[in-house]
């Protein structure tokens, strides 16, 4: 009995020991959808990590935008409340393409240190602080493009494939992707050739047969997009494609397309809102006859995009909606709704909804004569139909402890 008191004593003690210096540290909410939790809890101890946001006196929240190939740019911006009201800035961290994704951790939790710092320097925890600088080389500085710099140091390739093969008894599927990705980025000009190759084989057997389906989807796209300030850009896109699943052995798209974003572009990181217009010419030829008797076809059809982004500490709002018509027939269209929305009601309550919705009218390459039952069960060909939808309703709920520290990975 005596060594159960002793124990129960000692944990009582540390509960104790370690709730007092959990007291003494701030409490942060990390809203960073790329972030590997369990690796920032592990190198960043001296705070504590809240599970709601109504319960931090330090909210960060992290945003990504793409750059040129895989890589990216998080802009991290850390909202103080109470006690911290006034203290409110935004830091930037860059991942390039080359980076490992531990390279990418390791560059957001140091990033994620030195905007705790001007947080933790007005508390009790500042005196434990200590301030370390590594010695680094000087950074080469940057030559602008025609001033010794060679032009396709501004050049970004990545080569990709992959291979998938899943085997049962009585059936197969082989996917093969490849394809190649070049960009050319800088603040007045983006620039985009990709080629892209897909084949897919399927295989059902059965006691009288074995039936084999194939698809193949090979394709080019490219666009040139020139900067006009904050607000403005113009741009070229071609695409060049075969699509064996939309009976297209040829098809041709080349469209000028002008841009204007209702916020400034340099905001593009956490709020975002664009309607662009493409208006262009279409050509396609067709591996089977259509059901509109042709085997090709030669149209003018304009796009019109409207895309809006929003990420804040109350939750984040994704739309998009696109749509387009040739010019001979306008009866020829197709309208798409894209959206999504999270947003937090109340402390630990989060309410999710998206959805998609498209109005189709504008399947001009459908081949004529009847879809064979295994074409529609193997998914081999594009089916006719006059619209497609789906939703999607989520609700979270958190509760328990207020903060958790804790790193444990076992099993």
């Amino acid at each position: 009995m005596c060594r159960i008191l002793i124990l129960f004593f000692a944990l009582v003690t540390s509960a104790v020991s370690f709730a007092q210096t959990a007291e003494d540290q701030i409490n942060v909410f990390l809203d960073c959808p790329g972030c590997d939790l369990n690796f920032v809890k592990n190198e960043i101890k001296f705070v504590n990590y809240a599970n709601d946001p109504l319960r931090a006196q330090v909210h960060i929240l992290v945003s990504s935008q793409s750059t040129g190939g895989s890589g990216a740019v998080h802009q991290l911006e850390f909202l103080g409340k109470e006690g911290f009201d006034d203290d409110k800035f935004t830091l930037k961290f860059q991942a390039e393409p080359t980076m490992t994704d531990l390279e990418k951790q390791q560059g957001l939790v140091r990033t994620l240190k030195l905007g705790l710092v001007p947080f933790v320097a007005q508390t009790a925890l500042a005196s434990n602080f200590d301030l370390a600088v590594k010695n680094q080389a000087k950074p080469k500085e940057t030559i602008p493009v025609g001033k010794g710099k060679k032009l396709m140091d501004s050049w970004l390739f990545e080569a990709y494939s992959n291979l998938n093969w899943d085997k049962e008894s009585l059936r197969s599927t082989f996917d093969l992707r490849y394809g190649l990705y070049a960009e050319h980025l800088t603040p007045e000009w983006r620039i985009r050739i990709e080629p892209n190759f897909y084949f897919q084989e399927r295989v059902v057997r059965t006691d009288e047969e074995e039936i084999r389906s194939y698809r193949r989807q090979n394709g080019y796209n490219g666009k040139v997009v020139k900067s006009l300030g904050e607000h403005w850009s113009l741009g070229v896109f071609n695409n060049i494609y075969s699509n064996t699943y939309n009976n297209v052995k040829l098809g041709m798209w080349l469209a000028p397309a002008i841009e204007y974003s209702i916020l400034p572009y340099s905001e593009v990181v956490t709020r975002e809102f664009t309607v662009a217009y493409h208006v262009g010419r279409l050509y396609n030829r067709y591996f089977e006859e259509t059901i509109f008797l042709k085997m090709e076809d030669k149209v003018f059809s304009h796009v019109m995009d409207v895309n809006l982004r929003l990420r804040r500490d109350w939750g984040d709002v994704t739309m998009f909606m696109q749509g387009s018509c040739f010019l001979n027939d306008w009866s020829r269209n197709h309208l798409s709704i894209n959206g999504r929305v999270g947003v937090r009601v109340f402390k630990g309550m989060t309410f999710n909804m998206g959805g998609t919705f498209r109005i189709v009218n504008d399947q001009i390459t459908l081949p004529r004569g009847n879809t064979t039952l295994e074409d529609i069960l193997l998914g081999q060909k594009q089916l006719a139909t006059a619209y497609n939808s789906n939703v999607n309703f989520g609700v979270r709920y958190t509760f328990g402890a207020l903060y958790n520290n804790i790193v444990n990975t076992r099993l």
